[in-house]
């Protein structure tokens, strides 16, 4: 299979590894099949469900999520029968999944694509918690399609790659891409429900950010379906923080290192949530502590004092940078 991908053309070799991708997500759904479902996200699920025809997506790994999720360690046990191996030893460690929820399994030696099995669709460890049910209420709405698979409704497809994009700090041609040809695809009815869910699970300023970023690049698709209105609501400072970061992504580098590490806390959308979520950063649970700074249980209790001095300093670094930069 390696020397394969390895000897096609560039100008062909998305297509081959498309196919293998594909190939491989068949196998795992057949492992599934009369035990559970696999809901295939990212890059494989819009393999599928956008680019069947022309394989022009580019894939790292192969994203599932385990529904019902209780059974997802029993997905990984059928993984290791097949030689896969957590990617950290202390992944499958009872605080740290319930922290993550999601495990990187590394493919062995002849396998191209690692899995990536989530227990949630949003694991973000801080933001997870504001969203009300949005993780369940999603599962509920899949579509079952051949034994072993199950699909994502597709507004929430969007929000959920929307969220994606975000955490990542709004950097990603090809996550632009996939969400201006699944927001072209919308009725009026999933516009509607797009901007009611975003309200409903305290994603408005998931949905903001990406569309100001989405109405500069696709003028087109924004006269079309008038994307502003799905910014109304969001708060000024946050706009104009987020047109300044977007206008210079190379100032997120050294330059904007404190927006970067707490970018995940500018993006809840309630004040009242961002504190809270603020405070169980500052005083993590050892699960947490355990994900941050991926270290078995005794060297993540050495790191608490180290980690509440750094987040001090950090936190007051990041107040004045926003405060300034949103003005």
């Amino acid at each position: 299979m390696e020397t394969l991908y390895n000897d096609t053309p560039i100008d062909l070799r998305r297509q081959v590894q498309a196919l293998l991708f594909l190939r491989a997500f068949d196998d795992l759904c057949a492992k599934a099949a009369g035990r559970f479902r696999l809901v295939p996200l990212k890059g494989i699920d819009l393999l599928r469900f956008l680019y069947s025809d022309t394989l022009d997506r580019e894939l790292n790994d192969i994203d599932v999520l385990v529904n019902p999720p209780d059974r997802a360690l029993e997905f990984i046990g059928l993984l290791q029968d097949e030689g896969y191996r957590p990617e950290f030893p202390f992944a499958l460690d009872k605080a740290a999944l319930e922290g993550k929820k999601k495990v990187s399994m590394i493919a062995p030696p002849g396998r191209l694509p690692n899995v990536d099995v989530h227990l949630a669709l949003i694991t973000k460890k801080f933001f997870s918690a504001t969203i009300n049910n949005f993780n369940q209420e999603t599962l509920s709405r899949t579509k079952a399609e051949d034994e072993g698979v199950a699909v994502l409704d597709n507004v929430d497809r969007w929000l959920y790659l929307a969220a994606h994009l975000t955490f990542h700090f709004l950097e990603g041609e090809k996550w632009y891409r996939d969400l201006a040809l699944l927001m072209a695809r919308f009725s009026e009815e999933e516009l509607s429900a797009l901007k009611n869910r975003a309200k409903q699970y305290n994603l408005e300023r998931i949905v903001c950010a990406v569309c100001l970023r989405m109405r500069d690049r696709y003028p087109d698709l924004d006269r079309r379906i008038d994307i502003a209105r799905l910014i109304e609501g969001c708060g000024g400072r946050f706009v104009r923080y987020v047109s300044f970061v977007a206008a210079h992504p190379e100032r997120l580098g050294p330059g904007l290192r404190p927006g970067r590490y707490y970018w995940e806390f500018l993006i809840i959308a309630r004040r009242k949530d961002r504190r809270h979520s603020l405070l169980r950063m500052i005083f993590p649970s050892l699960g947490d502590m355990q994900n941050i700074y991926r270290l078995h249980a005794p060297m993540a209790i050495l790191m608490y004092l180290p980690h509440l001095l750094i987040n001090i300093v950090g936190l007051t670094l990041f107040s004045v940078q926003y405060h300034f930069l949103s003005r």
